[in-house]
């Protein structure tokens, strides 16, 4: 298994809504089986029959099996009262209402540049980018 913690989730192609990545970090590259994806810092799991593994909220994870057969067991634990998804969840692991909401905000913020030379749009959108990014750091 490989793990990368939440801080590096912008750079392993997630593209919005998607809950997989699209690199293939199994695919044979340059440094072996692993595939080197820059500034992130992953970290490598091999788990013997019987093994346990807790993996936190958030940390993004992959896994190859060894030999011919392997089983895995997952268990989500919610550890929020409450901004869950809405509706039902039966596994846990939808992404947070806030963030749903935040993606339909992002659509109609894009759209009401429509219209706008592509330059310009680009200038301001940028600058909202650079606002948000802002935000997530104070907090």
């Amino acid at each position: 298994m490989v793990l990368y913690p939440p801080s590096d989730v912008q750079y392993l192609q997630l593209p919005p809504g998607a809950s997989s990545s699209t690199i293939d970090i199994f695919q044979n590259g340059p440094d072996g089986p692993i595939v080197s994806i820059p500034y992130t810092s992953p970290h490598e799991v091999l788990l013997q029959p019987g093994d346990i593994l807790f993996i936190p909220p958030l940390w993004l994870h992959t896994a190859a099996p060894m030999g011919e057969v392997s089983i895995a067991v997952n268990v989500f634990f919610r550890n929020l009262t409450q901004g869950y998804a809405p509706g039902r969840d039966v596994y846990g692991n939808r992404d947070l209402q806030a963030y749903e909401k935040g993606r339909n905000d992002v659509i109609k913020i894009a759209r009401a540049f429509d219209g706008l030379p592509p330059d310009m749009a680009q200038f301001y959108l940028l600058r909202l980018a650079d606002e948000l990014r802002e935000k997530a750091e104070r907090d």
